[in-house]
């Protein structure tokens, strides 16, 4: 315990100075094939001793939760990875760990920061049998104050995008107030999930399948003498999803006679649908919403047709046949999709097309799955190759060229660096895809010489990219053990550091500016553990 006691002080001057745990003091050495030097570890200061799973952070990163004293439901059916245990919260930068209350599980929906950072909701006593507990609140500016408990039996809980107001199912029945005291006014009986609007002023809710399956609408702020009422859009309700600036909800509804859902659109106050298409599995607004993409005319057996149109529904042009997966560009020029969808194979040919009036282009084939940079100029995606030999190989296309470019042969997970100034992914790998060389393909693309991606990191697991692109937190899964070593990797510098061995997934960024990783260590040092996040 003296050595933690010593550890725990300001972490401002352990990136300075550092503090090795055990008395380990060895140097750098070389890295080999690595690139840069590696040091071998206990670069972390304990936030917290003692076992810990389940660990998590704020989007600020200020503070981070975890469980401790961990059991598994004696419960046939359950999720083998499901546990129960005690809440604890820690600050990232030192402090003294808070137990907030036991029984608190890991699956989703027992416990999660509001989006603001400022509370931490979750659920205590949780009941396997009807998937309920008791729900709390703490809020994180007073992070040694006791909980306030809001409900018993809850079901379901979610927080406006602002962090500032709450809605959650009690004993069936939905009430809506702010956070953190309430006071929380019934909304309507019988609910099973609900969500705000982008805007925070709708609160959109399902009913469950026994009383109707209905999706309603209701303003949040209203007269507290008269409470808004909701309006019902429509009965037997699948999907639906509200366009970013909160002016339109797309929703299925399930046909009569068969078992596909046709799509309509509704807007406030009036909330009258218009159902714009039949059979639709697919369907999304653009990130400025201007346009409504969906697939139309599907059957249980075949995806529909790709239409795209206004966001209020109107008639829209056809882009791409059987159509399943489709995704706007995040400057909402283009639309990517999967044409000729092949159900059994899970793959499709690779479409985009320029919005509003560009010809639509396949321009890749047994295309599992895609994704767009952060800019809206390259889309990558991961194409099977039959011949010479099978291989799974990583695409990318320059929105507008002719076709697109192979990046890498053999990829198991790629991205776009924050920057959009690389496409990062996983190559090489080997013992099950346990270890990988993590590579980066500069952007943008030249048109006169092939891509050459660069090696940044050898023999690594998972990675998280820090929020300026500028380094990698990265494991390694260890030979020895089922746990990890993590390291951080400077993208300019090209230096490479083990900030620790024995780690347990996932390790985050945190602390201002991602100045720090956080991260659980199993085995004689069991505990949550805070480094400086800098070779």
């Amino acid at each position: 315990m003296n050595r933690r006691a010593v550890c725990m002080g300001a972490l401002v001057a352990l990136a300075l100075v550092g503090c090795k745990r055990g008395g380990d003091d060895k140097a750098a050495g070389g890295g080999g094939a690595a690139r840069g030097a590696a040091v071998v570890g206990g670069a972390g200061v304990p936030l917290a001793v003692g076992p810990a799973e389940d660990l998590r952070v704020t989007e600020d990163g200020r503070f981070a939760s975890y469980l401790t004293k961990t059991r598994k439901p004696t419960v046939e059916g359950i999720p083998p990875q499901m546990r129960l245990g005690e809440l604890y919260v820690v600050p990232v930068e030192g402090g003294v760990p808070h137990r907030l209350g036991d029984g608190v599980t890991n699956v989703p929906g027992g416990q999660l920061f509001t989006p603001d950072s400022k509370h931490v909701l979750f659920l205590t006593g949780y009941n396997l049998a009807n998937q309920s507990g008791v729900l709390h609140v703490l809020d994180l500016n007073e992070p040694t104050a006791e909980p306030k408990k809001l409900g018993e039996g809850v079901t379901y809980f979610v927080p406006s995008p602002d962090g500032t107001k709450l809605a959650f199912v009690e004993g069936g029945v939905l009430k809506l107030g702010a956070l953190p005291a309430g006071p929380f006014r019934p909304v309507g009986g019988e609910v099973s999930t609900a969500g705000f609007s982008p805007d925070g002023a709708t609160l959109l809710f399902k009913r469950k399948l026994t009383a109707g399956g209905g999706l309603l609408a209701v303003a949040v702020d209203s007269p507290a003498d008269k409470p808004a009422e909701p309006r019902k859009l429509a009965d037997q309700v699948g999907d639906f999803v509200s366009s970013p600036d909160s002016k339109y909800v797309a929703y299925q509804v399930r046909s009569s006679g068969n078992s596909t859902y046709d799509l309509y659109v509704a807007s406030p106050p009036e909330w009258t649908g218009l159902k714009v298409a039949t059979g639709t599995t697919s369907f999304a607004f653009s990130p400025d919403s201007k346009w409504l993409a969906r697939n139309d005319g599907g059957k249980p057996e075949v995806m529909g047709d790709l239409y795209v149109g206004p966001a209020s529904g109107e008639p829209g042009r056809k882009v791409g046949e059987r159509v399943k997966d489709v995704a706007f560009s995040p400057d909402s020029r283009a639309l990517g999709f999967l044409a000729k969808y092949d159900q059994p194979a899970g793959a499709g040919l690779m479409g985009v097309v320029t919005l509003p009036d560009g010809e639509p282009k396949l321009v890749g084939s047994r295309v599992p799955n895609f994704t767009w940079g952060k800019d809206g100029q390259y889309v990558a995606f991961l194409s099977r190759f039959l011949k010479p030999v099978y291989s799974v190989d990583l695409m990318v296309y320059p929105v507008g060229a002719e076709k697109a470019l192979k990046a890498q042969a053999g990829v198991f997970g790629y991205g776009f660096t924050p920057s959009n100034s690389a496409l990062v992914f996983r190559s090489g790998c080997i013992r099950e895809g346990r270890a990988c060389d993590f590579q980066a393909l500069p952007l943008p693309l030249s048109a006169e010489v092939a891509p050459q991606p660069a090696t940044w990191l050898q023999g690594i697991y998972s990675y998280k990219l820090s929020e300026d692109g500028e380094r990698v937190l990265a494991t390694s899964a260890r030979m020895d053990s089922d746990a990890f070593d993590v390291a951080v990797y400077d993208v300019k510098t090209k230096a490479r550091k083990t900030l620790d061995q024995g780690a347990q997934l996932p390790a985050y960024f945190a602390g201002p500016g991602d100045s720090l990783a956080v991260y659980v260590l199993k085995g004689a040092n069991a505990g949550v553990y805070a480094a400086p996040a800098r070779p």
